[in-house]
């Protein structure tokens, strides 16, 4: 039976731990157990680090384990370099955990790549500001608990080392795939660069041993903490500063995710900086980068960028200043940059998509908080032929045609006196709704009496729509 124990209950339990804790002080680091590299041993586990991470539910308590729980992992992180203290992690296929001890030195017995089994009963669950241990138990002093490690008494009989083998192999993650799942996992992000103001910095603060919060961040300007002791044995060197790859322990503290290396040779960073070219980035199609989405926010690879002609029209104000609509020879999709763009309808314009957010917005597929220095104007004064099209064709092949030009002719608009807000087009096919924002320039104009050639763009905003540019789009 698996039951918890709040800070405010007092019992046998809790003796017994303060008990154990006496022998903290005498402790001995030589065990009785196979030295690095020998003999190890198999034993049989019975559940998963994850679904034993599960019985913690309360933010902040502590969960005293009662049941005969096993589990086993692979160490992929130790205590040797010093960036973590009397603390190892360890993970399996379901994810991975903390276990914090009362003595030191933990890679003499536990190197990464150890396998270690755990007999969980008798020891407790409880997390440092989110971030789920598995302890030797807690004591009460003046109405405050205090975690303790596992003694040296819990530590022979409750830890079975097994055998030492490779270094497990990092899950290759970007930015946007980071979760809570990932959480004490070894994990490697590639693309990404340390912030301007944090390279050619100490990873943290050796002289007053102050741990330091550094920030890396790839092409899209997504970033993430990478934590470092200021006991750790590299803190004193200086951080990278060009592009490359990461690999370390995911952490979590409160609601910020961080990253905890083991030393620097996780770390690579040799390529030429996000912006900084260095021929490392191809020119693919839209369609390609379209292809991508598959229904989740996600990122577009390093290496590429898209190339084509702004469709839309700023100077008609129809929608937002920091949106365009580009279209090349086989799709077109928006771009949201961070900032209000100067590009201008008929402009060719190459714009670095490398890490990029590729999500939807009111199922308007865009590249999401594109730095606008990403962007580069080739050429201006294009022109782009708009498809002829039905709407019975355009709703067919919406998906398609999400964000690229169209034609319709013989086409009613009906809804309002003037074209400011929601109005339904007919050509006789079919219908489609289309909408003029009240700030838009041409927002005023009557709505045609007759049919007209409508020159517009395919979008969508929880339905299908199509927008004017312009005043000319009316024919």
């Amino acid at each position: 039976m698996f039951f918890k124990k709040n800070k405010n209950l007092v019992g046998s339990f809790v003796a017994a731990l303060l008990l154990s804790a006496t022998f903290v002080a005498c402790v001995k680091t030589d065990f009785d157990q196979p030295p690095v590299g020998g003999d190890g041993q198999d034993i049989a586990t019975n559940t998963s680090i994850q679904a034993l991470k599960s019985l913690h539910e309360t933010s902040g308590g502590y969960d005293f384990i009662a049941d005969d729980l096993v589990i086993g992992g692979i160490v992929t992180m130790d205590d040797r370099s010093g960036n973590y203290y009397k603390t190892i992690v360890i993970q399996d296929s379901t994810g991975g955990i903390e276990l914090t001890f009362s003595n030191g030195y933990l890679y003499n017995r536990y190197p990464v790549g150890r396998k270690i089994y755990v007999r969980c009963k008798g020891l407790t669950l409880t997390d440092y500001n989110g971030l789920t241990q598995l302890i030797g138990g807690y004591i009460l002093e003046n109405g405050q608990a205090s975690a303790i490690g596992l003694t040296e008494n819990q530590e022979r009989t409750q830890i079975v080392r097994g055998f030492l083998g490779a270094a497990p192999i990092p899950k290759v993650v970007s930015m946007g795939q980071i979760n809570e799942s990932l959480v004490s996992t070894l994990i490697t992000l590639e693309g990404v660069q340390f912030a301007k103001l944090d390279t050619a910095q100490t990873w943290a603060d050796a002289t007053s041993l102050s741990s330091i919060n550094r920030t890396i961040q790839n092409c899209g300007n997504v970033t993430l903490l990478v934590r470092t002791s200021g006991f750790a044995d590299f803190a004193i060197q200086k951080t990278p500063t060009g592009k490359g790859s990461i690999t370390g322990v995911l952490g979590i503290y409160g609601s910020d995710f961080q990253l905890f290396i083991r030393d620097v040779s996780d770390v690579s960073m040799d390529e030429p900086r996000c912006g900084q070219g260095g021929g490392t980035e191809t020119i693919v199609d839209i369609s390609t980068i379209r292809s991508l989405f598959t229904g989740n926010t996600t990122f577009v690879p390093s290496g590429n960028k898209i190339r084509g002609m702004v469709i839309s029209d700023r100077a008609g104000n129809n929608l937002n200043n920091k949106n365009l609509y580009l279209q090349d020879g086989t799709a077109g999709i928006v771009v949201r940059f961070d900032a209000a763009h100067t590009f201008n309808l008929g402009d060719e314009v190459e714009v670095s998509v490398s890490d990029v957010e590729l999500s939807e917005f009111n199922k308007l597929l865009q590249v999401n908080n594109v730095p606008l220095t990403n962007a580069v104007l080739k050429s201006t004064g294009n022109t782009i032929t708009p498809r002829i099209a039905t709407i019975a064709e355009i709703n067919t092949n919406f998906n398609a045609w999400e964000s690229t030009l169209v034609r319709i002719s013989n086409v009613s608009i009906t809804g309002g006196t003037t074209l400011s807000g929601n109005r339904t087009l007919n050509d006789g096919t079919g219908t489609i709704a289309m909408f003029t924002t009240a700030s838009a320039t041409f927002s005023s104009l009557p709505t045609p009496a007759n049919t007209v050639t409508l020159t517009a763009i395919v979008s969508d905003f929880n339905a299908k729509q199509v927008l004017m540019r312009n005043a000319n789009d009316i024919q």
